[in-house]
């Protein structure tokens, strides 16, 4: 430490120049005073009681200004160590500690094992002492290494430079070094984790002032910071800021769940059924993931695969139904992905219903002429050894009509004839071409289980629709439109894009590989036409739409929907250009795509059971959010229930029996205009599983969802982050410490120094002064009684 200057400074209102003129004077005025003396005392005592008076007088002036003496000082500093503790709700997890390392890394943080103890290469039973607990929590494993009384971890670290300790979660909170309560008052009540947030935050001080190191006791669930971890660590190697890590929790510990499996509720006897499965695993770095589909409780398929990390994994699973399987009551196909990794077993499974169909779909087809599609169409329905259909052409040659099978002479005319079909598929047809009765009759068709499916044209079907009763069974909500047979211009070509459900849906996947699948819509040739709708019906799920075009609602606008209307299911094709898929790929893509909508839409089916019908319009609900929850009721004669609000109840499966929250009630409240659909909307703010329940009187029925945490959630299951901390403190210059090696983290921190200057001032005018002028005033005095002066 060298000092630089020192300089008077005069803090005092008494201006200096006044001082001077009366110190002055008040030196003339004691020199008088002691030259009248000169008969009494001698010269060198009046000389002596003179400077005594004088230097008091000055002494008194002097003060009156507030004298300071100012200094200024150089030197070098220790910098301190940063130590940030997370405090965020993960660290509240209690890992599973299966393997012989993590059970002694424990006993090493309880103060079981003595830290420097070197960790058994063939570790016995007797290697582990009793005592150590199964699953302690992370945050209670960091609150023993910060008290250990061997491991000493704050105090060795002060040698090194001043520890400045602080706690996270979404924000820094620094804590007081001198009270070490600190560390007992962590409760791991942090919702969310800003590991780089909380550094950056230390990096932005004065080069002066920030840290020599930044020592982090975390499980590395970074799920809040504004940037990344690499951002973090390319700052701190630019600023040589080494970051050091003792990483808290399991190195083992598994998340497994199954984000979806698809499967098509129709299935065919004798058909080869594949079942894309995917799933999101987390923590296992080793082991194998076997998967298993039964169908009615019998195994039909399974599979094994090496384990590894992913948040979107793919397999598919193919089995063939048989004869026997139509037959079953119940019919459903249970997926199971279970990880086998050293001594952790984790398993997910799902259910879904599914119908076995052992007999062909009847299929009738009407179109006004035959359009490119319903040429193909027809060629292809003929070779589905699965379907039978039958062609109606409104405008066609009356002689091919009346010609025999496969085309029909004309519509059918009566319900019998209608009703003996599964499916009807209208093309560019005229709501003229039928009657008033015939309309109707294709909506109660639909209600009461027929499938329909319309293909959009450009002249009649469904310019032709509004206000009749096909319209309502469309899942769209459409106006009239007329299309020009030549506009001028150049048509625009475009490619739809699939939504979420599009990408789930087994009716629009042209592969058995979902990634290929993708790969495949985004090759196809492109479309020139669409039909616009105006917006899409309450509860129709739409599953490919235009790319730009939107609907009035600002939405995305749906050129391939569908609903339920009634018992039946009802699909929109709002173009008639597939045959365009046909270009060096033949009926591959055409075919397929035609025959899945055919199953889908021709086979009857429901969602709940007959009479009630329940579906969420979200396969993946999560903490924190929110669903609707849509439900078409009828009564037994199929006519829509007429009620403002019904009552329905969501049971928690999971809940125990004594749970006061097991069963809440939930008001399902009706849709405008559309009668029959109810509609709630439900909050998920529970993890588990749930079941909605509807009881109509005549037909219950139930739907069952699944609420899990987002796979970024401070409670979400996941191990520690070991990876991602061991390479942020790598990049760093720094070291990453499990409790093994957690005795050699203080000696990894290397000390640092920053250059200080410091002004002081020193207040003359104080006690010591005032001494010195009653010193002064005594001497005088006493000197003046020795020479019998008053």
């Amino acid at each position: 430490m060298t000092p630089l200057f020192g300089e008077l400074a005069l803090r005092g209102w008494f201006p200096g120049w006044l001082a001077l003129l009366l110190g002055v004077a008040a030196v003339a005025s004691v020199v008088l005073l002691y030259r009248r003396e000169a008969g009494r005392v001698s010269t060198p005592m009046r000389a002596l009681m003179a400077g005594l008076r004088a230097a008091t007088l000055a002494a008194i002036l002097f003060l009156v200004m507030r004298p300071s003496w100012l200094s200024e000082t150089n030197g070098e500093r220790p910098k301190a160590i940063a130590l940030l503790v997370d405090d965020s709700e993960s660290m509240k997890s209690r890992d599973p500690r299966l393997n012989f390392p993590d059970k002694w890394r424990t006993a090493v943080a309880l103060n079981l094992v003595p830290p420097d103890k070197p960790m058994p290469v063939n570790p016995s039973a007797g290697d582990l002492p009793d005592a150590t607990p199964e699953k302690p929590t992370r945050l209670e494993l960091a609150q023993a290494v910060l008290k250990h009384p061997k491991l000493d971890l704050i105090k060795k670290l002060e040698a090194v430079g001043p520890v400045q300790p602080a706690a996270f979660g979404l924000r820094r909170n620094a804590k007081d070094a001198r009270d070490g309560q600190w560390v007992d008052l962590l409760s791991g009540s942090e919702p969310r984790t800003a590991i780089a947030d909380a550094c950056f935050d230390l990096l932005r001080r004065d080069e002066n002032e920030q840290p020599a190191a930044i020592v982090i006791i975390t499980d590395g669930r970074e799920n809040a910071s504004e940037r990344s971890l690499d951002d973090l660590a390319a700052e701190c190697a630019r600023l040589q800021i080494p970051i050091h890590v003792y990483g808290v929790g399991s190195s083992f510990f598994g998340q497994l769940r199954i984000r979806e499996a698809v499967v098509n509720e129709t299935l065919f006897v004798d058909d080869t059924v594949s079942v894309p499965v995917r799933y999101r695993m987390r923590g296992f770095k080793d082991g194998v993931v076997e998967m298993v589909l039964k169908l009615n409780g019998q195994e039909v398929a399974r599979k094994t695969v090496d384990a590894k990390d992913g948040e979107d994994l793919k397999e598919i699973l193919s089995f063939v139904p048989q004869q026997k399987d139509a037959l079953s009551g119940k019919q459903e196909i249970t997926t199971t992905v279970r990880v086998v990794s050293g001594l952790e077993t984790v398993t997910d499974e799902v259910t879904k219903s599914v119908r076995i169909v052992d007999r062909k779909v009847k299929v009738l087809v009407v179109d006004s002429i035959p359009r490119w599609d319903f040429k193909f169409l027809q060629r292809s329905l003929l070779r589905d050894r699965r379907v039978v259909a039958s062609f109606y052409l409104t405008d066609g040659d009356s002689r091919a009509m009346k010609s025999g099978e496969p085309f029909l002479p004309q519509f059918p005319a009566t319900r019998p004839e209608l009703f003996d079909y599964d499916l009807l598929i209208l093309g560019d047809v005229p709501a003229s071409f039928f009657s008033p009765d015939q309309q109707v009759m294709i909506r109660e068709f639909v209600a009461e289980g027929g499938g329909f499916l319309q293909i959009a044209g450009r002249n009649h079907g469904p310019s032709s629709y509004v206000g009749t009763p096909l319209a309502d069974v469309l899942p769209v909500e459409i106006e009239s439109q007329k299309f020009a047979i030549d506009t001028g211009t150049r048509p625009v070509s475009y490619r739809p894009d699939l939504t979420p459900s599009g990408v789930r849906s087994a009716v629009l996947s042209l592969d058995d590989d979902p990634v290929e699948n993708l790969k495949v819509w985004k090759e196809l040739p492109e479309f020139y036409w669409h039909y616009p709708v105006t917006k899409l019906k309450p509860a129709a799920e739409a599953y490919l739409t235009h790319p730009k075009d939107r609907t009035t609602d600002d939405k995305p606008m749906p050129i391939y929907a569908a609903h339920y209307y009634g018992k039946g299911y009802s699909v929109w094709v709002g173009f008639d250009e597939t045959w365009r898929w046909r270009f060096n790929a033949a009926d591959k893509y055409f075919s397929r795509f035609w025959s899945q909508g055919v199953y889908v839409a021709g086979v009857p089916r429901t969602v709940g059971t007959k009479l009630t019908q329940l579906s969420l319009d979200t396969s993946d609900p999560q903490l924190g959010k929110t669903g609707q929850i849509y439900a078409r009721l009828y009564n037994p004669d199929l006519r829509p229930i007429a009620a403002e609000r019904l009552e329905a109840r969501l049971e928690r499966l999971d809940a125990a029996v004594d749970d006061r929250d097991r069963s809440l009630p939930i008001e399902l409240k009706a849709l405008p205009g559309v009668p029959g659909e109810f509609i709630a909307t439900i909050p998920f703010n529970r993890v588990g599983r749930f079941a909605l329940r509807v009881d109509n009187g005549s037909d219950p029925a139930s739907l069952e969802y699944r609420v899990a945490l987002p796979p970024d959630h401070e409670q979400a299951a996941g191990g520690l982050a070991e990876e991602q901390l061991r390479k942020l403190a790598e990049a760093t210059g720094g070291t990453f410490h499990r409790e093994e090696d957690l005795h050699t983290l203080a000696a990894s921190v290397k000390p640092k120094t920053a250059p200080f200057s410091r002004r002081d001032e020193t207040l003359l005018w104080n006690k010591w002064a005032m001494l010195l002028v009653i010193g002064l005033f005594s001497v005088e005095w006493i000197v003046r009684k020795f020479n019998s002066l008053s």
